[in-house]
């Protein structure tokens, strides 16, 4: 019982991959597709004509079990002197001592080619990802001192532990996906977008471990008694098709423009040609609705009263058959065939305000919409505060997060864009600090972008260029006219 449970609990709080939000790089007015991946009714009137993304990839993982620290020098020049190949510095792992449930996300994704194209009132997107999500949450703080110290921590052997159990879900896919982003009114000095984003997903493997009753005592190092345990599990072992679903977000954006808005088309002759400067905007979105279905799982229920393990270092667990042999001898198994795992919801706020003529302070809260009794995989809750500075060649944001609500840690990052190369993190201080290293977050992404369209460019049928409005230039695409 140990290793299927207990073991990989430690495994995933101590391993540090979250590609989380990118705040750093999403609220920006180039962002493009990463602007949709937070709101598909960004797209509508996105200031970019056209974003190409060629690749890209995130990386990110917290908890709030353990922590790493270093005693010469930091993850940065841990990682340089690496690369140099100095001796690494001494590292040591502490508890992160507090009463409170423990919990840890790790999300990574790889992202391949996508584009975000402008056709007037209406923007159409799509991209192509492959993401990893691991949740793990409700973990008592007795277990996480288990998990930490092993069984045999001296200060908890022979206490009556009766606890809630925690849950772990996990799962990896590949997702297509298709956005369309419209432009439902442009009047006096509002502006008011809609968006949707559909998935189809392929799923490459997928686990799910729910303890709805756990009690247990430590006898010492190597005996172990369950008094009383309850839950269910099931995984999909990996497959290049081990399960498939559908998903999708929703979006709505709100802006005040400085100048009247009446007409105003994105990207086309006359005055779409210039982006339409904004007081502020307001957006929310629904992300990740939907799921993924598992039809060829190995999944079941089990409970148990009494249960004895004299010697739970000997307790291997191998795989799948090897689990279903010792929960059928052990206890009340009942095997079924079939899981679903929910992808992971959240509600999303968006603010942006203009502060000067190149500067802007936007504000991003994003709360999780899973449920403590079914299988959806969870969203890290974060705020971020961001002010940045942006032209169309270069873009400056010092993001600042709160993950999980925690006012005693914020995370201060930095994000640089220079044309369509970005990278950035929403969290620097594990990169510099020497404690308290318990998080990571990276990002990165390399992009083509194209900031006017042909109706902008003065072309005539023999392609010489003339201004906008010129004789001979495109027509101006007029409100209610087909063009849009």
């Amino acid at each position: 019982m140990r290793k299927p449970v207990l073991s990989l609990l430690g495994v995933l709080f101590v391993v540090v991959l979250h590609a989380q939000e990118q705040f750093g790089i999403a609220l920006g007015n180039y962002a493009g597709t990463d602007a949709i991946a937070l709101n598909p009714a960004r797209g509508a009137t996105q200031w970019l004509y056209m974003d190409i993304r060629l690749f890209g990839a995130d990386l990110r993982a917290w908890n709030d079990l353990v922590s790493a620290s270093v005693n010469e020098r930091s993850l940065a020049g841990e990682l340089r002197n690496s690369v140099q190949g100095s001796a690494p510095g001494t590292w040591s792992v502490r508890e992160l001592l507090s009463p409170n449930d423990k919990r840890a996300v790790v999300q990574a994704s790889v992202l391949g080619p996508g584009m975000a194209l402008s056709l007037g009132r209406g923007t159409i997107g799509v991209g192509i990802r492959s993401r990893a999500h691991v949740s793990i949450t409700d973990v008592p703080a007795q277990l996480g001192r288990h998990i930490f110290h092993g069984f045999g921590f001296a200060e908890q052997r022979n206490v009556r532990q009766d606890l809630g159990g925690p849950r772990v879900m996990a799962a990896a896919w590949t997702e297509a996906s298709v956005s369309y982003a419209h432009l439902l009114m442009a009047r006096d000095f509002n502006l008011l977008s809609v968006g949707i984003t559909a998935r189809y997903m392929i799923a490459h493997a997928g686990a799910a471990f729910n303890l709805d009753e756990l009690s247990y005592t430590s006898m010492d190092s190597a005996r172990l008694e369950f008094h009383r345990i309850s839950g269910a599990y099931g995984l999909a072992a990996p497959e290049v098709a081990a399960g498939r679903g559908f998903g999708g977000d929703l979006g709505v954006v709100y802006e005040r423009s400085i100048d009247e808005a009446d007409g105003y088309m994105p990207h086309r002759s006359g005055r779409g040609c210039t982006p339409l400067a904004y007081r502020y905007r307001i957006g929310v979105s629904l992300l990740d609705l939907g799921g993924i279905r598992f039809r060829e799982a190995r999944a079941g229920t089990f409970e148990a009263g009494a249960l004895a393990l004299p010697n739970y270092n000997a307790t291997g667990i191998e795989g799948l058959d090897e689990l279903d042999s010792l929960l059928s001898t052990a206890v009340d198994h009942r095997p079924t065939t079939g899981m679903r795992i929910g992808a992971p919801t959240a509600i999303a706020v968006q603010y942006d305000h203009r502060l000067a003529q190149r500067v802007f302070l936007g504000f991003t809260g994003v709360q999780h919409l899973s449920f403590p009794n079914g299988n959806r995989l969870r969203r890290a809750n974060v705020m971020a505060l961001v002010p940045r500075w942006e032209t169309r060649y270069l873009e400056v944001a010092i993001p600042i997060t709160l993950q999980e609500y925690d006012l005693r840690r914020p995370g201060i990052g930095a994000s640089l864009r220079v044309n369509g190369i970005m990278i950035g993190s929403d969290d620097l201080r594990p990169l510099f600090g020497r404690r308290d290293v318990r998080s990571i977050d990276l990002y990165f992404r390399v992009k083509w972008l194209i900031h006017r369209s042909p109706f902008c460019k003065g072309k005539r049928p023999d392609k010489e260029r003339r201004a906008p409005g010129a004789p001979g230039a495109m027509p101006c695409a007029m409100p209610g006219s087909s063009g849009g």
